[in-house]
């Protein structure tokens, strides 16, 4: 997601749209009462009281949120409201008008009470919150990068240059190429200690290089990835497909439970020494004493305006106290765990003792 405007004493941020994944994180932090302008077309009537022709106008229309809704089969997300701001010629100000929003639009979007701090960072610097070693080879070359928020640094290239399928050298040539290629993601690995390794590439190269890899990288989590190329450009083709935000997304799911492991256990052991339910975070998050705060994802577009109004309450403090926030997937296990919590937990600084209710 590209921010191309922002006004944060007004809550407004101009985006573009740049992949489905933007999409997913706008229909969660989007909500009823934001406003969204955006290029749109409408059905107009035109003649006498409408009675005549029509056709559909494009225009740009401001509408006051009243739900959002992501279609990943279609890619596309629909807001739904009611018009504030539109061409005056047309009558369409106070009438309801679903905008639909793809990869490569551009939106405006105001919170009138401000945004959250953790999740504007989501959208303003497009934080994977994880470090990738990003490999990809096939039977020319191969090139191998690190993958941070800050940008892509490729540490190590070369060429392989692999004998014809026919030569009686190919056998050993290959051995010795998933040898090269696995040693220097390793050292990548070593020095850079990041939270998972990608390897790319076609064919089943890409296969023999992470399976010696995830032999000798001391217990780091492997993804294996399809690019129709190796070095430089499968590299870049790997991210484009969105393959560093998709395991991005399983890591943090994997960071979220170690959370709720950490959690379980205190509940039991050091019950003070966390937080769940709303008084109780409430409470925790008042007085600044939340270290790590775990929030169900869906929370943020909840149905519900007051449990939507609670959560982003929660995140303000949480933010302004500095804690970290962790958004939990709510498909994945963590997230099964947490939603039987009531959707948020912490793990807090210091121990907070229970009230006369508690």
């Amino acid at each position: 997601m590209k921010v191309l405007y922002k006004d944060l004493k007004r809550g407004l941020l101009r985006l573009q749209v740049e992949s489905v994944d933007d999409l997913w994180l706008l229909s969660m932090v989007i909500e009823p009462g934001d406003l969204v302008r955006a290029r749109t077309v409408r059905e107009v009537k035109f003649g006498s009281r409408g009675s005549g022709r029509s056709s559909r106008v494009p225009m740009v229309l401001t509408v006051s949120v009243e739900g959002v809704e992501f279609q990943p089969f279609t890619s596309r997300l629909r807001v739904r409201g009611i018009v504030v701001e539109g061409p005056e010629r047309f009558g369409v100000k106070g009438k309801r008008h679903t905008i639909s929003i793809g990869v490569g639009s551009e939106l405006e979007v105001t919170k009138p009470r401000g945004w959250p701090r953790s999740v504007l960072e989501r959208i303003e610097s497009q934080r994977l919150g994880v470090t990738l070693v990003v490999a990809a080879v096939d039977y020319d070359e191969y090139a191998v990068a690190v993958v941070r928020d800050q940008g892509v640094n490729y540490v190590a290239e070369g060429y392989l240059r692999l004998p014809g399928k026919d030569d009686p050298g190919r056998e050993e040539a290959l051995r010795r190429a998933v040898a090269e290629v696995a040693k220097a993601v390793v050292q990548a690995a070593e020095r850079e200690r990041p939270d998972a390794i990608v390897v790319a590439g076609p064919g089943d190269l890409k296969s023999e290089v992470a399976e010696r890899v995830a032999e000798e990288a001391g217990g780091l989590r492997v993804y294996v990835e399809h690019a129709s190329v190796g070095g430089r450009a499968g590299v870049e083709e790997a991210l484009r497909r969105g393959v560093a935000r998709r395991v991005a997304r399983e890591v943090s799911a994997l960071l979220a439970e170690e959370v709720m492991e950490k959690f379980e256990e205190l509940v039991v052991k050091d019950p003070e020494m966390v937080a769940y339910g709303r008084d109780r975070l409430s409470q925790a998050a008042e007085a600044g004493a939340v270290e790590v705060l775990a929030v169900l994802d869906s929370l943020l577009y909840s149905y519900d305006s007051g449990e939507r109004e609670w959560v982003l309450g929660l995140l303000r403090r949480a933010d302004e106290a500095g804690a970290r926030v962790i958004f939990v997937p709510s498909s994945s296990p963590a997230g099964e765990r947490l939603r039987g919590l009531g959707g948020a937990v912490a793990l807090l600084r210091y121990r907070l003792p229970y009230g006369p209710e508690g």
